[in-house]
């Protein structure tokens, strides 16, 4: 008997039903730093009991958001068709189950038992997330085979690109799911470092503490793939002091984004065959000279202020900016990283070989407290026809992790992953910014540079940006579950009798 069929038989009947049409409990940043500062304090670890029992509660329904989005019927091509994506489903199904079937952490004793289930679900939602990357490659695979029979794509007189209307379900599907899987990692994070480091992830912090650290990493990572000294930056803040209730991580994770995007322009303008070069541009500014490097590029120029409402960081830079045609593709999945080449020549739709050629690389999902790997598509490739566009998978007994599993190995840390092409940082990065009530936008001045805002939203009382799931998407749950119920028996049935 296979793991999935075995967590979906251990659960009451109506058990998912129930999960899928329940509301989330969002917290908010005072929340989760008042309680772990409560639980450091005290220095007993019977007052991890408090936020176990609340997670034992809280993970199954969030989790069971997260299965709706993957049987949602919201993006073009249906996701669960996709084998990645059932699989996906599956292991989902059983962190439902082991969840509920463990008793309540009322005791410290069950609380150490439930905190090493945190563990497992930490580790399994890492290979989740990077088989989300995967099957989104198979995703575009599967339509770019046949670009002249699905909605995906369409002929502009100079090649095959993307619908806009698909590209815009692409995005709000991913946005929501994306959203939710952070929103449940910041959950299980919080526990297990308060647990495990004696630490929160939320406290109050510096941002310009913080961006010094980004700025000495993103210096660092330009400097060995260019080769020479990256871009200075000048900080201007007229409150060195500033404080704010945020999670650090998500602070340096999107100051790190902006600076590396802002030094790739620079660089990629600027350099020519690793020499500077000189485009008409004007000359840096006497600010804050001192903090200037060795190198002849254009600095890049990071603001801090703290507003009333919000602390804000604004980066800008001299690298060439862009034209006002090209701003909304920076925060499309499709055409963000190395999954902007989507464009080809119509002739080159002929043949198989060609267009998997040509299909868009493999873009790395990353989100906080959750790395990812590049060029991991090739490790499920899927059972396509070339007369048929619609894929099914194979229902083997085994677990979903199983099947998954070897993508664990090329997990990395984003600090590890390469300057350029490595996936969505910017639509993540403002959906981080979002989550407790701030913005990320760019300005940009096509033939000069771009200006990146960041704000965070100093109201620490603002509850967590989580999206609500529609009961038709419960529905499609419930259809989901009975047909994998279906088939896992049969699939046991089959395995017995050999």
């Amino acid at each position: 008997m296979n793991q999935t069929y075995a967590a979906l038989h251990a659960l009451p009947s109506d058990l998912i039903n129930k999960l899928c049409r329940s509301k989330v409990t969002r917290l908010s940043l005072k929340q989760m730093y008042t309680l772990g500062r409560h639980v450091l304090e005290s220095k007993n670890q019977s007052a991890l009991v408090i936020p176990a029992v609340f997670l034992h509660q809280e993970l199954p329904i969030r989790l069971s958001h997260a299965l709706k989005m993957l049987n949602s019927n919201t993006l073009p091509v249906n996701l669960a068709d996709m084998p990645n994506f059932q699989h996906i489903a599956r292991s989902y199904l059983e962190d439902i189950s082991m969840v509920t079937q463990m008793p309540k952490p009322s005791t410290p004793e069950l609380e150490e038992e439930f905190t090493a289930l945190l563990r497992k679900l930490e580790q399994r939602h890492k290979i989740k997330v990077l088989a989300i990357s995967s099957g989104f490659r198979e995703l575009m695979n599967s339509a770019m085979q046949q670009p002249d029979y699905n909605s995906l794509f369409y002929d502009n007189g100079k090649g095959w690109t993307i619908n806009p209307e698909a590209d815009k379900a692409i995005q709000t599907f991913f946005n929501r799911f994306y959203t939710i899987n952070l929103g449940t990692r910041l959950l299980i994070g919080e526990h297990l470092a308060l647990h495990d480091r004696g630490l929160n992830l939320v406290h109050r912090l510096n941002p310009l503490s913080i961006s010094k650290r980004a700025i000495q990493d993103a210096q660092k990572l330009c400097a060995a793939h260019y080769r020479q000294a990256a871009p200075s930056v000048l900080i201007h803040t007229p409150n060195p002091d500033i404080s704010t209730t945020y999670v650090e991580e998500f602070l340096h994770r999107n100051i790190y984004e902006l600076l590396k995007n802002a030094m790739r322009a620079t660089c990629e303008t600027y350099l020519n065959n690793g020499s500077p070069v000189t485009i008409g541009l004007s000359p840096a500014s006497s600010m804050n000279k001192a903090t200037a490097s060795k190198s002849k590029l254009p600095p890049i120029k990071l603001i801090l202020v703290d507003g009333g409402e919000d602390v804000t960081i604004k980066i800008s830079d001299e690298g060439g900016g862009m034209a006002l045609s090209e701003m909304d593709k920076i925060w499309s999945y499709v055409h963000s990283g190395n999954s902007s080449r989507l464009r080809q020549p119509s002739t080159m739709v002929q043949k198989h070989e060609k267009v998997i050629e040509e299909a868009p690389k493999t873009t790395t999902i990353i989100t906080p407290f959750q790395p990812s790997a590049p060029n991991t598509s090739t490790l499920h490739k899927s059972d396509v026809s070339e007369t048929n566009m619609v894929l099914r998978a194979v229902v083997h007994p085994a677990d979903s992790m199983t099947v998954m599993g070897g993508l664990a190995s090329e997990a990395k840390d984003y600090l590890d992953l390469p300057l350029s092409g490595s996936g969505h940082g910017l639509p993540l990065a403002r959906l981080i910014a979002r989550y407790f009530g701030g913005d990320l936008s760019l300005i940009s001045m096509e033939g000069y540079g771009t200006d990146s805002y960041l704000s965070l939203y100093r109201n620490d009382d603002h509850l967590e940006n989580f999206p609500e799931v529609d009961e038709e998407m419960a529905a499609e749950v419930d259809v989901f579950v009975n047909d994998l119920l279906d088939e896992t028996s049969r699939g046991s049935q089959q395995e017995s009798s050999v």
